[in-house]
């Protein structure tokens, strides 16, 4: 009688496995990176952590594009100081506490300038760029290279691999004659 079960867990096996195991976990982690996707509105938010600016201060979006603003603190609003002469954006004049938010979609190229009226003069200014080809990342910006992150994640995988495998080895491997006391 020899099944599955009763046969003996060989090196060339377990090799086998893990390697079965590696490549299903990258695919599974192409897939999901794959999956992030665009979508939605930009967001700006007004008067984060109680500050006089708007975050990020200039936003881009496509044609047809919507922002929308979140605010962070009360006593805020989105008035427009300039716009492209086809457009017609009016803003949201009244001032608002934290937790609002208001949307509006950008239809005509150009460059839309507001500010939040009771603190201009503090500088609480923003824009808005509606271009067809915006910058591919704003705001925040990494100085690492793609490659020292994928180089990271790859030591990582390795790392965490040869703990597993150090594991399996130490429980399940060997092929050891004779009598040990457990």
């Amino acid at each position: 009688m020899n099944s599955d079960a009763d046969e003996r867990v060989t090196r060339r096996r377990f090799l086998r496995a893990g390697a079965g195991a590696a490549a299903a976990g990258v695919a599974a982690t192409g897939t999901a990176a794959a999956q992030e996707g665009e979508g939605g509105p930009t967001v700006v938010t007004v008067g984060p952590g109680g500050s006089l600016v708007f975050d990020p201060e200039t936003a881009y979006v496509k044609p047809g594009g919507t922002v929308r603003w979140e605010w962070g603190s009360s006593g805020h609003n989105v008035a427009p100081t300039s716009i492209p002469g086809e457009a017609s954006w009016e803003g949201h004049e009244p001032l608002e506490d934290s937790g609002f938010t208001y949307e509006h979609t950008f239809e005509v190229e150009g460059t839309y300038e507001y500010v939040c009226t009771p603190h201009a003069g503090a500088g609480m200014e923003g824009v808005i760029e509606v271009t067809e080809n915006p910058p591919e990342q704003t705001g925040y910006q990494s100085i690492l290279p793609d490659s020292a992150k994928t180089l990271g994640v790859a030591a990582t995988g390795s790392m965490v691999s040869v703990l597993g495998l150090t594991y399996l080895f130490m429980r399940y491997g060997g092929d050891y004659e004779g009598d040990f006391e457990e």
